[in-house]
């Protein structure tokens, strides 16, 4: 199923179409967390301290990709429930970051958790280009 997220993720972020079609899916739904989100992080290395999430729903469940200056990384243990999005990436498979995200509108905020220590996250919802 990771290798499958991975190919998606990617042709994501490289196919303009349906990228706008994750921008649609957002912004057209009644369900809040679903789309692209441009983010910044505190108290990170600065290959992660900006980056992208992508929030897509298949069925009953989420997936999350999150793009980073040096790849991408998928997320598990997704939930979203209501404004409320938790989900889990492991760096370089060996560290393992929370991540506790609230969503009002186009505004994402949050932290992220690890051995480290934790983050603040901000970030804004992604319109398509008109």
């Amino acid at each position: 199923m990771t290798h499958l997220l991975v190919s998606f993720s990617l042709v994501e972020i490289n196919n303009p179409d349906l990228k706008i079609s994750i921008f649609q899916e957002g912004l057209l739904s009644k369900e809040p967390a679903l789309g692209v989100w441009n983010y910044t992080m505190t108290n990170v290395d600065s290959v992660y301290d900006h980056g992208v999430l992508f929030v897509t729903k298949n069925e009953n469940t989420y997936d999350i990709a999150v793009k980073f200056s040096n790849g991408i990384l998928n997320g598990q243990d997704v939930v979203v429930k209501n404004n409320k999005v938790n989900f889990n990436i492991n760096i370089a498979g060996l560290e393992r970051v929370s991540f506790v995200l609230m969503i009002e509108g186009d505004k994402i905020m949050g932290e992220s958790y690890s051995e480290k220590g934790s983050s603040a996250i901000l970030g804004e919802r992604q319109h398509p280009e008109r």
